[in-house]
C-alpha cells in the first residue's frame, strides 16, 4: 500500500498474486530511479506464479535450486520481508552475475548465492531446506508468442527430449535437500506434457514420500490430468496465454510427509573480526547519521560482510556472495559498498541528499555524473546518503562545492 501512494501511475493486480502489478503501456519502468532504488523487480506476471505456489514464511530455510536471473528469488524476499535464509544457486557461473546485481539492487540481505550442482547441494544439505523451489530449465514454449527466437533454440538446445532427463535429476536432487513436512514446487514456462503432467507423475511414482498439494488461484488453470492418465495432477497449475493475461506457465506443488527431526545443522565457523579492527566501519555509520546493520559480521580479506543469522556450513561449495557485502575495511578506512545502500531501510540520515524521483537531478546520479552543491546538501565534507521519494539509491561524497558521484559505473543508466 505505501508503494502503490508513491507509484506515479495506477497499476492493476495481477489476479494470482497480491504483490504483483500489471504495467501500464508506454511506462518505461527499467528507466524509473524508483527501479534503481529496488522497489520493484520486472517480470512476467506468470513467471510470479511459483512463488506463491511455494508461499514462503517469515524464518524458514529456502532453496532457490535454479535462481538466475533473480526474479523468484527476490519475490521470495519480498514474500518473506527479507526475514528467511535464502540459498540461491545457478550452476551458470555467468548467470550467477546477473543473479547478484539483481538481489543486490533489491536490497536483500539474508541470503547466499552459490554456483553448484544440485548434487553437490543434496550432499551438503540433505533434509535440510523448509521450501525448494525448481524453476525448471524447459523448452520454453510458454514464451514463443512473446519470444519467436527461442523456437530456434527449442529446435537446437531445449527439445522437451533434452530437457525431460535434465527435469527429472533437478526433482531427485530437490527430494534430498527438502526437510519432512516441506514443500517443493516445480515450475516450468512450457507446454509440453512431457516436462508437466507426466514428470510430476513419474517422480511421484518414484518418491512414495511426496504427495501432490493443490494449486487453485485465480486466473490460473487446472493441470491436465488427461494428458498424464492421471485425474489427480488436476490440482497442478497452468497459466494459458489465451485465458490469461500472462504467458504460459506450470507450477506443482510436492510436499513430504513429516517425519522426526534430525540432527541439526552444522553452522558456519568463520571468525568475526576484531572488535577494534571494525572501528571505521562503526565511524563511518556515525559520520553519516544511519542506523546501522546489527547481526554477525565476516571479513573477507578488504571486504566487510553482514552474515545471514544460522548461517550453515558452507565448505566444499562455490560461494559467489556471503550475505550482504557492507564494504571495504582497507588503510583504517571504510568505504561503503552500493548493495549497502540499498539494503538500509527508509530513514532520515543525518547526512542525506533527497532527489526527487521526477528531477533532472536524479538522472544526473544515475548517469554517474557530478553535482554541483545546493541549498539542499549536507554541510561540510564527507559521505552522503542519496535518497529518492525518501528511499536510499546510493552514495556521494561533497568535495567543497562539487557532490562527487560513487554510483556504480555497471550499474548506471543508460
Amino acid at each position: 500500500s505505501a508503494f502503490l501512494r508513491i507509484f506515479p501511475h495506477e497499476l492493476t493486480p495481477v489476479p494470482w498474486c497480491a504483490e504483483g502489478f500489471y504495467l501500464p503501456k508506454g511506462f518505461k519502468a527499467s528507466k524509473h530511479p524508483f527501479y534503481y532504488a529496488g522497489l520493484y523487480y520486472l517480470q512476467d506476471p506468470s513467471a510470479m506464479l511459483p512463488v506463491v505456489a511455494l508461499a514462503p514464511q517469515r524464518g524458514e530455510r529456502i532453496l532457490d535450486l535454479c535462481s538466475a536471473p533473480g526474479g523468484k528469488a527476490t519475490q521470495i524476499g519480498a514474500a518473506t520481508n527479507d526475514q528467511s535464509f535464502v540459498l540461491m544457486n545457478d550452476i551458470n557461473p555467468k548467470r550467477t552475475k546477473a543473479l547478484l546485481k539483481n538481489v543486490e539492487n533489491f536490497g536483500l540481505k539474508n541470503f547466499v548465492v552459490t554456483n553448484n550442482q544440485p548434487q553437490e547441494l543434496a550432499a551438503a544439505f540433505p533434509g535440510y531446506f523448509d521450501r525448494v523451489l525448481i524453476d525448471a530449465p524447459c523448452s520454453g514454449e510458454g514464451m514463443f508468442r512473446r519470444e519467436p527466437r527461442l523456437l530456434i533454440a527449442w529446435r537446437r538446445d531445449y527439445h522437451p527430449k533434452i530437457c525431460v532427463p535434465l527435469q527429472a535429476d533437478l526433482l531427485h536432487s530437490a527430494a534430498q535437500l527438502v526437510a519432512p513436512g516441506g514443500r517443493i514446487v516445480y515450475s516450468t514456462c512450457t507446454f509440453s506434457p512431457e516436462e508437466n503432467e507426466r514428470q510430476v507423475r513419474t517422480f511421484l511414482a518414484q518418491h512414495p514420500e511426496f504427495h501432490l498439494g493443490t494449486i487453485n488461484l485465480e486466473g490460473v488453470s487446472p493441470g491436465r490430468g488427461e494428458w498424464a492418465d492421471d485425474p489427480t495432477l488436476q490440482q497442478t497449475g497452468r497459466i494459458w496465454p489465451h485465458l490469461s493475461r500472462g504467458e504460459g506457465q506450470f507450477a506443482a506443488v510436492l510436499e513430504k510427509k513429516a517425519a522426526d527431526g534430525g540432527e541439526p545443522p552444522v553452522l558456519f565457523s568463520g571468525r568475526e573480526p576484531d572488535a577494534s579492527s571494525l572501528q571505521p566501519f562503526w565511524d563511518f555509520c556515525n559520520e553519516v547519521g544511519i542506523t546501522p546493520p546489527t547481526g554477525r559480521f565476516w571479513r573477507k580479506e578488504d571486504d566487510l560482510l553482514l552474515l545471514p543469522p544460522e548461517l550453515p556450513d558452507l565448505a566444499g561449495l562455490n560461494v559467489i556472495r556471503l550475505g550482504l557485502f557492507l564494504g571495504e575495511l582497507r588503510y583504517d578506512r571504510f568505504r561503503p559498498s552500493h548493495p549497502f545502500a540499498l539494503a538500509l531501510d527508509k530513514q532520515e540520515a543525518g547526512r542525506q541528499l533527497e532527489l526527487p524521483p521526477d528531477s533532472m537531478e536524479v538522472l544526473k546520479y544515475l548517469k554517474g555524473e557530478t553535482l554541483m552543491v545546493t541549498e539542499e546538501t549536507p554541510a561540510g565534507n564527507g559521505w552522503i546518503l542519496v535518497t529518492t521519494g525518501g528511499f536510499p539509491l546510493g552514495w556521494a561524497k561533497r568535495v567543497g562545492n562539487l557532490v562527487k558521484n560513487q554510483y556504480p559505473p555497471a550499474w548506471r543508466i543508460k
